[in-house]
């Protein structure tokens, strides 16, 4: 079986090489066509009750390619390689974006693949190249809310009007779905809007609809349990997923400040509608066009009547500091402390992490 998952595993791996190939050829015959690629190395220290341990590791390589295909379609795909311990090679490769934007008047476009869901200003500026976040890895919410990704149909506007106003709406497969296959007729809907009234500056809000048939997140939903439970011990019935994000984002040249901030409401037909919450808060001051130090906040409080997630009230803090060589090299250094209570903030932490030292290097090619 071992020797079946490794051939299996080589030859995705040999595709992706002449994938790569391929790109590279495009790149040198047509310079509508680019390929990108971003990835990072971390290291991290911590202490615990059993002790202090420290780690090298290999993050996420991220390849992608932005292709022109005529004046008013383009492609992008995003394909990433990553760590999986159930691999024969302890790495898989997954595509996480594969989409046609077809601009049919003006900054108005139909969209069709799979995308970013546009629910955040997170998801909608950042891909899976760490260079480019202003922290060392993404807020708590999206491994247990946020629906990462979406496959199916999106009509979107962008900066429409003096207020560059911006609209997503989206149909698509919902959060129990693979890429190649949806386990109801009913989509996911999503509706977003923001503006951006000033340089650097953009305000925004979003709605989420889906009605899960069966309680079994796909595996690019971002959706995972809090606590480990067996698959045969978890709720398996219907789940109505709502929730409803606000973002703030302001990047100038001095100051930069992000919040993210959401309300989940999970309904069961075993313990009745289940109301969650989280806010991440990101702010920075760039000392110099290098150099910025920054702090965080991110919290997340599941209810105990969740059974789509299940219980948890996390809380991390950090202090870090980001030094940029360039656009596409990076190195961050982040201190940062996490506790899991049993019953919101005014109770006390059953269990903490940290203090944790991580170290990211984060570069594009």
């Amino acid at each position: 079986m071992l020797e079946k998952v490794g051939t299996v595993s080589k030859n995705i791996l040999f595709g992706f090489v002449v994938m790569l190939s391929l790109s590279s050829k495009l790149v040198a015959q047509n310079k509508q066509t680019q390929f990108n690629g971003f990835g990072h190395l971390e290291f991290y220290w911590d202490r615990d009750e059993d002790g202090r341990h420290a780690s090298f590791s290999i993050g996420e390589h991220d390849f992608f390619v932005n292709s022109s295909l005529s004046d008013k379609i383009t492609f992008i795909g995003e394909y990433v390689i990553r760590f999986n311990s159930k691999s024969a090679t302890t790495y898989l490769p997954s595509i996480e974006r594969s989409l046609l934007k077809f601009n049919y008047v003006n900054n108005h476009s139909i969209i069709v693949g799979k995308v970013h869901t546009p629910v955040n200003y997170w998801n909608d500026s950042y891909h899976h190249g760490r260079v480019f976040f202003p922290v060392i890895d993404r807020p708590l919410a999206f491994s247990y809310f946020v629906p990462i990704h979406t496959l199916g149909l999106q009509f979107q506007g962008q900066n429409l009007g003096k207020l560059n106003f911006g609209y997503d709406f989206m149909l698509g497969n919902g959060i129990s779905s693979t890429d190649v296959y949806h386990d109801s007729v009913v989509p996911s809907v999503t509706a977003s809007v923001h503006i951006k009234p000033r340089e650097g500056m953009r305000i925004g809000a979003s709605y989420y609809w889906d009605d899960l048939h069966e309680n079994t997140p796909g595996v690019h939903s971002g959706h995972n349990t809090s606590i480990p439970v067996p698959i045969d011990q978890r709720y398996q019935g219907p789940v109505k997923f709502r929730m409803t994000s606000f973002s703030f984002a302001q990047f100038g040249e001095k100051f930069e400040l992000l919040s993210e901030t959401g309300f989940n409401n999970s309904t069961t037909d075993s313990t009745g509608t289940a109301k969650n919450f989280f806010q991440f808060v990101y702010a920075g001051l760039n000392v110099t066009e290098k150099s910025t130090p920054y702090i965080l906040g991110d919290y997340v409080n599941v209810a105990d009547n969740d059974i789509h997630v299940y219980p948890i009230h996390r809380l991390k803090v950090a202090v870090g500091y980001r030094y940029s060589f360039n656009y596409l090299l990076n190195m961050k250094v982040q201190l940062e402390k996490s506790w899991e209570y049993e019953h919101a903030f005014h109770d006390h932490a059953t269990s903490y992490g940290g203090p944790f030292l991580r170290v990211q290097l984060a570069y594009g090619f």
